[in-house]
């Protein structure tokens, strides 16, 4: 979508005005800066300056540097009003990176990263509460048998840390943040809940769980 106005305002010259519509038109798509330049017929990248400061006198457009990124051109499909516009970049809370594309204050690997950290804290504290209410029995993420709570074959809390910990580790030196997840814990039960449930698990051949 491009803005009417911006294309029809004559204090704009023909080439900014072209430049405007070229980035829009590449917005989500590889097409850099360079290309735009190009496509705009000027020699290089620096002969856009002088269109991109046209671009944001009327808030179309802004050039900032941004963490690790470097100088970045925003275009904006309808022109924002001077306080609406951004300066300077936001810097992530946890990481220091650049946030302006997701939450300002706030990058998606780190919102991502603080996601399931949150879902670690619940589940830890429903499984420590489960132990303490004296739950002996526990189904494992199979589902397919039954076990002790401590059995050597399940999930622990300090594995599903240390798996969630490695993976944040993978993520900040370069790995896609998208496979940073919670391992669960496993579910505990009581005798009677199983009971009432009328459980016709297998017993673990391992743990050797008490009989129901």
């Amino acid at each position: 979508m491009v803005d009417r106005g911006v294309l029809t305002d004559e204090s704009l010259t023909p080439t900014a005005r072209l430049i405007y519509a070229l980035l829009l038109a590449c917005l989500d798509t590889e097409t850099g800066s360079h290309e735009v330049a190009r496509l705009a017929g000027l020699a290089s990248v620096d002969d856009m300056q002088p269109f991109l400061d046209e671009l944001e006198s009327v808030g179309a457009a802004d050039v900032m540097d941004h963490v690790g990124a470097g100088q970045v051109i925003t275009v904006h499909e309808s022109p924002l009003l001077p306080e609406q516009r951004t300066h300077a970049c936001i810097p992530c809370q946890d990481c220091g990176a650049c946030s302006c594309e997701y939450i300002k204050g706030m990058c998606r690997p780190c919102s991502h990263i603080r996601d399931v950290r949150e879902q670690a804290r619940t589940d830890i504290a429903r499984w420590q509460q489960e132990v303490d209410q004296g739950k002996t029995y526990a189904v494992g993420s199979g589902g397919a048998r039954l076990h002790r709570w401590d059995c050597s074959s399940l999930n622990t809390v300090e594995r599903s840390v240390g798996s969630l910990e490695d993976a944040i580790k993978a993520a900040k030196a370069g790995a896609d943040p998208g496979y940073i997840y919670w391992p669960r814990l496993p579910k505990l039960y009581s005798a009677e809940e199983l009971r009432r449930k009328g459980s016709k698990k297998r017993n673990c051949g391992l743990c050797g769980p008490d009989p129901l």
